[in-house]
């Protein structure tokens, strides 16, 4: 074997580990990088999903507070929606609510209808504004589940606003489904997080009876 051989193949055996090292390094690298964008990418959108669902809770939160307005309702309004919510009978109540609103469908339940008659005073508008935006920002940054459980939110939020005005003795039934609509959809972000369940009242209807006694 000449006197060239050797060195020659030591230094292609060399030059061969430093490729073969320089490689295993650059996918390596690699790999750490797109695994840190992932993550990178990841907390950005739960911090994104988080500020949006503090900003809807504490809107719906605030929206099923019966407003002045609702409470204020005209004259003329004042006395066709306390007929309504005091109303048992479902063909007398439909035929009452389309005094003011001849479409109302048949198969429209008890609080669609009275939250059909409400809006058509104008007191409701700018909190329906606000629920849509807000439903908006949350389908931009957020699963589709997320999305329809704060539809769901919306429908006790204003279910809640409307009897806490017009029907005091429905009033522990609409929180129990609004505190339950926040559950499910605070818990459906937290799972989407990573983070475990947790229950909670929105309302807490003992603490919110013993305020609003006289």
């Amino acid at each position: 074997m000449t006197d060239w051989v050797i060195p020659a193949i030591t230094a292609s055996a060399s030059l061969l580990g430093t490729m073969v090292g320089g490689i295993a390094t650059y996918w390596t690298a690699k790999k750490t990088h797109e695994r840190q964008s992932r993550h990178d990418e990841e907390r950005q959108r739960f911090d994104l999903l988080r500020e949006t669902t503090i900003r809807f809770v504490a809107a719906m939160t605030e929206i099923s507070v019966a407003s002045t307005g609702l409470k204020q309702l005209s004259a003329e309004w004042a006395e066709m929606t306390k007929r309504l919510a005091r109303t048992t009978d479902r063909d007398e109540f439909l035929a009452l609510a389309r005094e003011s609103d001849p479409s109302i469908p048949e198969n429209m339940d008890r609080l669609a209808v009275l939250f059909r008659v409400v809006r058509a005073t104008g007191v409701l508008e700018d909190d329906v504004k606000r629920a849509i935006t807000l439903l908006t920002e949350l389908r931009l940054v957020a699963p589709s589940d997320i999305a329809d459980s704060a539809q769901r939110v919306i429908y006790t939020a204003f279910a809640q606003e409307i009897t806490s005005a017009l029907s005091l003795d429905q009033r522990n039934a609409a929180t129990d489904a609004f505190n339950a609509s926040i559950n499910d959809f605070v818990n459906r972000v937290r799972h989407y997080m990573h983070v475990e369940d947790h229950e909670f009242d929105a309302i807490d209807r003992a603490t919110l009876e013993h305020l609003l006694e006289r």
